[in-house]
């Protein structure tokens, strides 16, 4: 039994659920559509993982959830902005995790980069989820 999807379907509904993140950003996306790079700034799934971490007794996951923030603003401002948002609504939520019991989401690391498009930057967001199994 993974944790994966049901953690990335938590995260998703918290960022999509939040009125002032998505008044910001044009959307949060799995998988971008082609369409919406036009539409920046956004923020996308860009890597989820999971290590097993149980216990003798109990199933229990620690998940990497990355997410990419991209911005067509020329210079940083923007991207931290949306990282801000992003770590308001995540950084130890009270998370609901179909299936699991949330231990802690806590930020890892951010932080916002120049890309080789000159017109781009991207900013990333680390976020470390703990989660066991329901008893």
């Amino acid at each position: 039994m993974s944790a994966l999807w049901p953690v990335q379907k938590a995260v998703y509904a918290r960022l999509a659920g939040d009125a002032q993140l998505t008044a910001l950003v044009s959307g949060v996306y799995d998988e971008v559509p082609e369409s919406v790079p036009a539409d920046r700034p956004y923020v996308a799934f860009a890597e989820i993982t999971e290590k097993d971490i149980s216990s003798h007794d109990r199933r229990t996951f620690e998940v990497l959830v990355v997410l990419n923030v991209w911005s067509a603003y020329r210079g940083f401002a923007e991207g931290a902005e949306v990282l801000t948002h992003l770590d308001r609504v995540l950084h130890r939520a009270p998370l609901a995790v179909e299936g699991w019991e949330l231990i802690s989401i806590a930020r890892i690391a951010d932080g916002v980069r120049r890309v080789n498009d000159p017109n781009l930057r991207q900013g990333q967001a680390r976020y470390r989820v703990w989660v066991q199994e329901q008893r």
